[in-house]
């Protein structure tokens, strides 16, 4: 009797597999390196972020913004003040210059006199490099990224990388190369959307 249950017992078992053992770590297997682990924790080490600036060989120059200069801030500020018109600068020098009134369509400069914001004037308004060259104070602070001409004036306390970097290398000229080489992946056109003056001719 006691045979045939072994038997039995035997035959259901051929069904199951024995289980696996827990795997051991083989020779190639090394425990991190904790001087790596600690570089990423160390603020004084750079590193990338991805709203910051590059620098020279891809290290990040961040400067500490004021308080209230995040870029939640920023888009309050846009989606507020921005849509109103009010973060333009340096639009009276624009209309007063005889140039841009040759330049424009009598009826876009009726229209920004009537208090339209620049970004909602189509067909868009000119700027030539006389008149951008005008704006290159940090009050009245004009530059060209990718063919659009834009008010950098309300944005300098919110970059990341600083007001100096900008007024140097952005002020009444065309920041194209600066942002393609620092800010390639950031959408220029949403962010600076309420600070858009016209296109560049």
């Amino acid at each position: 009797m006691d045979n045939q249950i072994k038997e039995k017992l035997t035959k259901q078992e051929v069904g199951f597999r024995k289980p696996l053992g827990i795997p051991r770590p083989n020779g190639n297997l090394r425990a991190p390196q904790i001087s790596r682990i600690r570089a990423l924790d160390d603020p004084s080490i750079p590193s990338q972020a991805g709203c910051s600036t590059l620098g020279a060989g891809g290290y990040r120059n961040k400067v500490v913004l004021k308080p209230g200069h995040s870029a939640l801030d920023w888009s309050e500020l846009a989606n507020s003040k921005g849509k109103r018109g009010n973060l333009i600068t340096g639009l009276e020098k624009f209309m007063g210059n005889r140039k841009m009134q040759e330049i424009n369509h009598p009826e876009l400069m009726m229209r920004l006199r009537s208090g339209i914001p620049p970004f909602m004037i189509f067909p868009r308004l000119k700027v030539d490099k006389d008149e951008l060259m005008k704006h290159v104070t940090r009050e009245d602070c004009w530059t060209v990224i990718k063919g659009n001409v834009y008010c950098l004036t309300p944005y300098l306390d919110f970059h990341p990388g600083g007001v100096e970097i900008l007024m140097k290398s952005c002020a009444g000229k065309d920041g194209t190369v600066m942002f393609n080489k620092y800010h390639r992946w950031v959408n220029h056109e949403r962010l600076l959307e309420t600070c858009l003056v016209g296109v560049y001719v």
